[in-house]
């Protein structure tokens, strides 16, 4: 013990004393931290050589080495945009780094910037003519813009320049494969193979060839075959799970994976290929076992932990997910992605602005997660900040342009919004990233149908039909088609056929159900909606569902039953909640409508509709000043919703509001109805009380041609008249506006008008 103590404080001594000498020469001190650095990356130690090779910056930041052997770290580690600064440095230090420009023009390629590869290759060959690696660059770079011809051109040099270079024939095979020169390309493959016998490439290459002509056992044989020259590399197995998944042998790819996580149990990326596996599938269930028990037998692989945590939240188990999450964050108390993953399990827990919090800190020590922006999105919208919503999911897809659940928020967002132009380009996005998911064609046709484009929005839809030929969601996309179309009997068939691929799509019966209810038949409805909860008999919204019917049918005890059913089944459902609410308003249970009108206000905070109903009943009550605040809200919400400002507008002129504040909201309503008698008549009552009466008669005469017998709009007539000196006039709309209904208020302040006694 006395020995190994004296034997490292010595060795401290001697670092110690090498760090005072390399101090006093900077020059001596970046090149041993280079030095440390290339040590390790010899070991593959890439994190620990990045920092010695940063630390050699720090020293001298114009140090090209250091910028080119960091740079080899990153790629190894593949923080692919890292890696290009380092190499931009690099060549601008040491423009002729041959090697650096390669590897740039590498990074080009692989980012689908081909004209920058070519110039790079270009720019090698210009200064160094007797690259091979540059003209192999080049034909690549050529074959992936198409331009096939030159590729092969370039491809056959390289090989004549590197005869005896396997990676050359490997890359001319590939090129002829894609020419469709195909017995060229398989006899170019196999010389790579015979030039470089101990490397698993050119059996890979030749692999992915036979693969590609469906020749599964030759593919299998060199698949094998490389797996025989490298056991340990999981590249070769993967490539050969590839090939049974693409022969449809399920059963071959779980023996395989499962030998793989077997064979290779101290590497992380075999032994977790069968998870993956289940993963990709969409096997849950699965995955949830698989993962469960690799995170038992690896407890200190993070990343393995993390999936499974994701698993657990993903399957509702909150509880186990938000242990073992809690234990990595004791571990490592900033761990993004073990934030983000407690930002979920809060937001389950319906902990919303914890949620935000620790989503927010998630992002102040990795600004560039994907995830975490959306993630944060997904909090906010719950909160009901839309606006915020589609911020955060505006920069998950910036900093990750192929996250599909980002592109598909964004659309759910645009669709709430009614915003049909922004949600015809995410739909765009969404074909063009996932052409067999039904997601971009149905947000596509409803852009379209509400842009009053039917063909277009047909086209979507049988497309959809081609994707997913046994959904129920196309027929039903279609049946809102020919209901838009007023085509009911053909809207009718198509929900049916809706019906008959998924007999449990609850879209599918609501649209029929409506057909029913628009046909006047809401009795022919209810037998539709039982059958369907006899076999859900805890589906609220078939409960909601049910309620409706009733009411249609006029049976509302019966409708208040059902519709409180859903809301013991599901006490977040605003729907059934405002209907409810809605029910006992008509029957005069006022109370009890306030308490469910705010039940549904907290769980959709963020329903305009919901809001506006509850101001109405407030009014009735002549609680104008509750009223009020309800209508500003829901103006904050949708500012340029017509009949929040139209019905704003009114209380204001009613109770002694801003006038000018009026005028402009009554403005903003008339121009959402142009050809309304209620925003006519709005209008030109908020003219009379700017004093502009000139500009309120005609409005406030189109309203009493429209519905003559409505006292109020015959009031406001009257009293424009009177500031006129139209005297006559206006005696006769004040009278009449009594004799509609003497009993009303308006008859009493159309009395007073009058200067006669109130009865």
């Amino acid at each position: 013990m006395r020995t190994k103590v004296v034997f490292f404080c010595a060795l401290w001594l001697l670092s110690a004393g090498l760090q005072v000498s390399c101090s006093r020469d900077p020059n001596i001190a970046k090149r041993a931290f280079l030095e440390r650095g290339n040590r390790d990356f010899e070991k593959g130690k890439y994190a620990e050589a990045n920092i010695s090779y940063s630390r050699g910056l720090q020293i001298d930041p114009r140090f090209a080495e250091a910028h080119y052997k960091r740079a080899q770290c990153l790629l190894r580690q593949n923080s692919w945009a890292a890696a290009f600064q380092e190499l931009s440095r690099t060549v601008d230090l040491q423009p002729d780094n041959w090697p650096a420009q390669l590897d740039l023009g590498q990074l080009f390629l692989a980012s689908h910037k081909y004209q920058q590869a070519t110039d790079r290759a270009l720019l090698i060959l210009r200064g160094n003519p007797k690259s091979e690696d540059a003209v192999m660059l080049l034909s690549e770079a050529h074959a992936a813009a198409g331009n096939l011809e030159d590729a092969l051109k370039d491809a056959k040099t390289a090989t004549e320049m590197a005869p005896k270079r396997s990676a050359a024939f490997t890359n001319l095979g590939l090129i002829e494969f894609r020419a469709g020169a195909l017995d060229e390309a398989e006899a170019s493959l196999k010389e790579a193979q015979s030039l470089d016998p101990t490397s698993v490439m050119p059996l890979l290459s030749l692999g992915s060839f036979y693969q590609h002509q469906k020749r599964w056992n030759d593919a299998e044989k060199e698949f094998e075959a490389a797996i025989g020259l490298d056991p340990k590399s999981v590249i070769p197995r993967a490539a050969l799970a590839r090939l049974y998944m693409a022969e449809g042998a399920d059963s071959l790819v779980k023996r395989l994976l499962t030998d793989t996580k077997q064979q290779l149990n101290d590497n992380p990326t075999a032994y977790r290929m069968l998870g993956d596996y289940y993963l990709t599938r969409g096997e849950g269930a699965q995955a949830l076992a698989e993962f469960a028990v690799l995170s038992a037998e690896h407890q200190n692989d993070l990343a393995v932990r993390k999936t499974y945590i994701q698993l657990l939240i993903w399957n509702q188990r909150i509880d186990e997910a938000s242990q073992l999450d809690d234990w990595i964050l004791k571990k490592a108390p900033q761990d993004p992605e073990a934030m983000i993953l407690k930002g979920q399990i809060q937001l389950q827990q319906r902990k919303v602005d914890e949620s935000i919090r620790t989503l927010q800190q998630a992002i102040k020590y990795s600004p560039d997660d994907a995830m975490a922006h959306y993630q944060l999105g997904a909090a906010f919208q719950q909160k009901g900040s839309s606006q915020q919503a589609g911020r955060e999911w505006r920069d998950a897809v910036r900093l990750r342009p192929n996250l599909a659940e980002a592109w598909r928020a964004l659309g759910a967002n645009a669709l709430q919004q009614r915003d049909w132009r922004g949600l015809e380009a995410i739909a765009d996005q969404l074909k063009k990233m996932t052409p067999q998911s039904p997601d971009g064609y149905m947000f596509h046709a409803t852009a379209k149908m509400n842009e009053d484009d039917t063909s277009a929005a047909e086209a979507d839809l049988n497309q959809l039909l081609q994707v997913a030929p046994g959904s129920a969601v196309a027929y039903v996309k279609l049946g809102h088609l020919r209901v838009a179309q007023k085509h009911l009997l053909e809207a009718q068939r198509m929900y049916s056929k809706g019906l008959a691929r998924d007999p449990n799509c609850f879209e599918a019966l609501q649209g029929l159900v409506h057909i029913y209810f628009r046909n006047k038949k809401p009795a022919d409805a209810l037998p539709l909606i039982q059958a369907q909860l006899n076999r859900n008999p805890a589906n609220a919204d078939l409960y909601l569902l049910k309620g409706e019917g009733l009411l249609q049918n006029r049976q509302p005890e019966e409708a208040e039953n059902s519709l409180e059913r859903a809301v013991q089944l599901d006490g977040q459902n605003a729907s059934a909640l405002a209907l409810l609410a809605q029910l006992q308003s008509s029957r005069g249970e006022s109370d009890r409508s306030i308490r469910n009108y705010r039940r549904a206000i907290e769980v959709a905070p963020n329903n305009v509709h919901v809001r506006v109903a509850l101001a109405g009943l407030y009014e009735t009550r002549g609680n104008w000043q509750e009223a009020q605040v309800l209508y500003q809200r829901a103006l904050s919400i949708e500012p340029e919703n017509s009949i929040v400002a139209n019905n704003l507008a009114y209380l204001l002129l009613e109770h002694g509001g801003n006038v000018a504040v009026a005028l402009t909201l009554a403005q903003k309503a008339r121009r959402g109805f142009p050809n309304t008698p209620n925003s006519a008549d709005t209008l030109g009552w908020a003219y009379y009380h700017n004093s502009a009466y000139t500009l309120a008669i005609p409005l406030l005469e189109e309203a009493v041609k429209e519905v003559p017998s409505n006292a109020t709009y015959r009031y406001h007539l009257g009293m424009t008249y009177e500031k006129l000196n139209d005297l006559k006039r206006a005696r006769t709309e004040l009278e009449k506006s009594i004799r509609i209904d003497p009993q009303a208020p308006i008859a009493e302040k159309a009395s007073r008008a009058l200067g006669e006694p109130t009865s």
